[in-house]
């Protein structure tokens, strides 16, 4: 997926707002929409840096791995804590990211099982990224996964509008 993270990161946080019960803030929308393209920020490093023998997947935030050892790290502070919006926090963060791991999956192949075995597991092969795993995608500017992208943006446009409209969003 390459454009569709933040349309599903939309969606994952209004639920689990919802699902929290917490109030509708832009504070728990944005965290919930960055923690969605978290691990595509290497992505920026991967074409500043000369190296491209390596897919930004094969980078640490592309891994999940590093993740879970987060996750561990979060709730331990969370149980020395115990407040209601550290929970949130949490749950908002890894969740968006654990959905775009699974999306990539999908799409690419991610290293599931990293620091045990370095290959990619997917199911969808795009443009040749990872270790040639999964069904190959020569163009997928041509494919319907593309288009799919394509129209979960127009529905979470469509979901915004009506969310001002109503004045949940101010």
């Amino acid at each position: 997926m390459i454009i569709g993270h933040l349309p599903v990161g939309y969606f994952t946080t209004r639920y689990l707002i919802k699902k929290l019960k917490l109030p509708l803030k832009p504070v728990c929308l944005g965290l919930g929409l960055l923690a969605a393209v978290i691990p595509d920020l290497d992505y920026i490093y991967w074409i500043l840096s000369d190296s491209q023998e390596l897919t930004h997947r094969g980078l640490i935030t592309g891994m999940p791995f590093f993740y879970l050892t987060l996750f561990i790290i979060s709730v331990i502070i969370y149980c020395f804590y115990k407040k209601k919006w550290l929970k949130a926090v949490i749950s908002i963060i890894f969740i968006n990211i654990s959905i775009h791991l699974l999306i990539d999956t999908v799409f690419y192949g991610i290293q599931w099982l990293y620091p045990f075995s370095e290959i990619y597991i997917g199911i969808y092969n795009v443009g040749g990224y990872g270790s040639g795993v999964g069904i190959q995608v020569k163009n997928y500017f041509t494919h319907w996964c593309w288009y799919a992208e394509i129209v979960l943006w127009i529905i979470a446009i469509i979901a915004v509008i009506k969310s001002y409209i109503k004045g949940e969003l101010k």
